[in-house]
């Protein structure tokens, strides 16, 4: 059963840094080419509601990326 589980565990975590990849990419080409981007034009935009709504003065992004970090830091370990 443990092994199932660290199975898992491993598969999303792989599957998370392959998403964190894309969605980094798809900002980098949605700052350099602008909105008309296929494929990557709207993430910027996606993007910048998500940090609208997290809160006030980027409060809350700046909590998300905290813990963003301190998770990726203590995976790398």
């Amino acid at each position: 059963m443990i092994d199932i589980y660290e199975k898992t565990k491993k598969f999303l975590w792989e599957i998370t840094k392959f998403l964190g990849l894309v969605i980094s990419v798809s900002i980098l080409v949605s700052l350099l080419f602008g909105p008309d981007v296929p494929f990557f034009g709207g993430v910027l935009q996606n993007v910048q509601s998500v940090i609208e709504v997290l809160g006030s003065e980027g409060l809350g992004l700046i909590i998300a990326i905290i813990i963003i970090l301190s998770v990726w830091n203590s995976r790398l370990d």
